[in-house]
């Protein structure tokens, strides 16, 4: 956690820091602390369909092979975006895609951000994915969130007090060498061999007050996360949106970065609508 990439909102991730504070001083109610089964619950996919009574929605469980035709897959993305959840997503959209009774995939989304690592990947799972793809945003989609649902091919916000963007990269670098030695009594002696004269090159600069090689690396990550953006959305360089800076809904609809502000009932419609639509239109005549 302390030494990965990461594309997440700032804020979030000092959010983090009381946890990380109570796990280093040995708080036995750590675990506690943080809301994972009620986050796993809640980021579960399902699929939706059309009920007999109008606007009705019948729920199944993802695996269930009684899902009806024209259903609607919903796989949400919500809070930190590990790479183990990337990898989730992925293969819920894999399933989604070769069920043929699923016609679209909404996303309902509320994620800071999260690790540079299967960002990328998961992005382009989801622009290749031959089937209507929607986000419904609730709360926030920034950093990685932004650049997973600018994959997406329709962005709908549900309140005008949603924040979008954050598209930019960073690092923390922590010592807690001192923390080990004052608290645990452990020093830390690194020795490296004769020839491994490049090895762990950017934090041994950094503890020299050297920060070019770390920069150096995230701005190869952030063009490749601007290159995504740019492609995606159609948005030129010189746009502000490139400086990092998050927006509320009806700013980032200026930006190009979502579509709509409307409700969640509503993105559920439209990818039913969109699903519907790309059906009737890749029809195969026999």
């Amino acid at each position: 956690m302390l030494s990965a990439r990461w594309l997440i909102h700032r804020d979030t991730a000092l959010s983090y820091l009381p946890m990380l504070i109570a796990f280093l001083n040995g708080n036995e109610h750590f675990a506690s602390m943080m809301p994972m089964a009620e986050e796993e619950k809640r980021s579960k996919p399902r699929v939706l369909a059309m009920g007999s009574e109008p606007g009705a929605m019948v729920q199944y469980e993802f695996d269930d092979p009684c899902i009806p035709d024209n259903s609607i897959a919903v796989i949400p993305i919500l809070g930190t975006i590990l790479s183990w959840k990337s990898m989730n997503i992925i293969d819920s959209i894999r399933k989604a895609e070769n069920n043929e009774n699923i016609i679209a995939i909404l996303f309902p989304t509320n994620s800071p951000g999260g690790m540079v690592f299967y960002t990328d990947i998961l992005a382009k799972e989801i622009k290749d994915c031959q089937k209507p793809t929607v986000a419904s945003i609730m709360n926030m989609s920034a950093s990685a969130a932004m650049w997973i649902t600018s994959a997406m091919d329709y962005r709908i916000a549900t309140s005008p007090m949603d924040w979008i963007g954050s598209i930019g990269v960073f690092t923390s670098y922590t010592d807690m060498q001192v923390l080990l030695k004052d608290k645990l009594g452990i020093t830390i002696t690194d020795i490296y061999a004769t020839l491994s004269t490049r090895k762990n090159e950017m934090s041994r600069a950094l503890l020299e007050g050297n920060k070019k090689p770390i920069i150096d690396d995230l701005d190869f990550v952030n063009e490749i996360f601007h290159a995504a953006i740019r492609e995606n959305l159609g948005i030129k360089a010189d746009s502000e949106v490139f400086t990092g800076a998050i927006y509320n809904a009806n700013e980032a609809i200026t930006h190009r970065l979502i579509n709509e502000i409307n409700s969640l009932d509503y993105a559920i419609d439209y990818a039913y609508k969109a699903g519907l639509t790309h059906k009737i239109n890749n029809y195969k005549f026999i």
